[in-house]
């Protein structure tokens, strides 16, 4: 027996692939917009604290190579530096050889600046880097977006862009304004790829990190380049990082400086 079923025409078959068509490309727009709902500073801060909120690193500790440049992109000079970060708020430096006694200690929104073991500056600072880089698991999201605008950066100005082939996020500003105080940030892996910071004279410094490589599921920059005026400055390239290096006290206490150091002297 044969079908009595008829086929559709042609404008028929047409008419039912732009419908389809119209129902599959709202469907997908609804979903884009439901699994990437970041639009605001405020938006993204919440949106890693909820991401990565667990197994975040508390401390750790590297050799940093570092080459200063001149004025026509010269390398002139290279030093070793110890660093150590305790989140949110510690952060050390031990310039060269620990029998100069040059070092600078970041603590509590302060630092103090040792020279010949003598302390020749202290005074209040806010070490920006360590905000988005961990410091944030430990403050409310309003906290956390005061300490960015008391570093000069916009934070009802958020918008995306790419940075090598890659999505960012840029708080702080738009991508063709690179004139102020602002923050890029992978918008996959969440971590800062680019800042621009305001120096203490006016100066607008450009620092780019690069060269990311995965520590026990941490993503770490490597390599980190400053600029100032489009001009290469400095190079640093971060070695022997421990996730893991139980930090006494006395690294971050500037009372102590002199008497206790975290890599061997």
């Amino acid at each position: 027996m044969r079908s009595t079923l008829k086929m559709p025409n042609r404008n028929a078959l047409l008419i039912i692939l732009i419908s389809l068509c119209v129902v599959s490309c709202k469907n997908k727009k609804e979903t884009s917009a439901e699994e990437n709902p970041i639009a605001s500073v405020e938006a993204l801060v919440n949106f890693i604290k909820t991401q990565k909120s667990e197994d975040q690193i508390a401390e750790f500790t590297f050799v940093q190579e570092t080459i200063f440049f001149d004025e026509k992109g010269q390398p002139q000079d290279t030093s070793t530096w110890y660093e150590a970060i305790r989140y949110p708020k510690e952060f050390r430096i031990d310039f060269g050889d620990s029998k100069n006694r040059n070092a600078n200690i970041n603590r509590n929104d302060s630092i103090y600046v040792f020279r010949g073991d003598s302390l020749v500056h202290s005074g209040p600072e806010i070490q920006e880097f360590l905000i988005l880089e961990g410091g944030l698991f430990h403050y409310s999201t309003a906290e956390t977006l005061e300490r960015l605008k008391s570093l000069g950066i916009d934070t009802s100005i958020f918008s995306t862009s790419t940075y090598k082939e890659r999505p960012v996020y840029i708080l702080g500003s738009t991508p063709n304004d690179t004139s102020k105080p602002q923050i890029w940030m992978d918008a996959e892996e969440l971590y800062v790829v680019r800042r621009f910071s305001q120096g203490k004279q006016g100066e607008l410094y450009e620092v780019k990190y690069d060269d990311f490589k995965n520590i026990e599921g941490h993503w770490m920059e490597t390599w980190i380049e400053f600029h100032v005026d489009g001009h290469l400055i400095q190079t640093e390239r971060y070695n022997d990082i421990d996730l893991h290096p139980s930090l006494d006290d006395k690294v971050f206490d500037p009372k102590a400086f002199g008497t206790y150091y975290w890599f061997k002297k």
